[in-house]
């Protein structure tokens, strides 16, 4: 997704793990261990495929390459991986590129199918916000 902001800003907020609730509504809380810096503990809770879904985990921020790339891992809990990719557009616009990939919970095996258009979905909308989100930042 394209975004407003000078790269330095989009990588600055995508950085602050505990914002993240205020642009992807679906993950309620992220608490990063104060004597861990690199560890976060996040929970996830969405009310969908008619139940309410609530899910937490650990994960590990991988080396971070400045304005150009987040990356991380879950250590444990819900099984997922994924990146956030910084490419330069000009002096006071980047494109902000979200991977993720995970591990279907048992408990949405029945669904499988529609996780991802799913998803996908929430995450565009995710990346929308985060497009607002850094717009006010600067």
């Amino acid at each position: 997704m394209e975004i407003d902001v000078p790269i330095s800003v989009a990588y600055t907020c995508y950085s602050d793990r505990e914002a993240i609730p205020n642009w992807m509504p679906f993950i309620s809380s992220v608490k990063i261990l104060p004597d861990k810096p690199d560890l976060s503990r996040w929970s996830l809770k969405y009310k969908a495929f008619g139940r309410d879904i609530e899910f937490s985990w650990l994960a590990r921020n991988m080396q971070p390459i400045p304005n150009q790339k987040i990356h991380w891992r879950s250590m444990e809990g819900l099984q997922n991986r994924g990146a956030v990719r910084f490419y330069p557009k000009g002096p006071s616009s980047c494109v902000v590129e979200l991977t993720v990939s995970y591990e279907v919970p048992q408990l949405l095996a029945p669904v499988a199918s529609a996780l991802q258009p799913f998803l996908e979905g929430l995450l565009t909308r995710g990346l929308e916000r985060f497009a607002t989100f850094a717009k006010s930042y600067t």
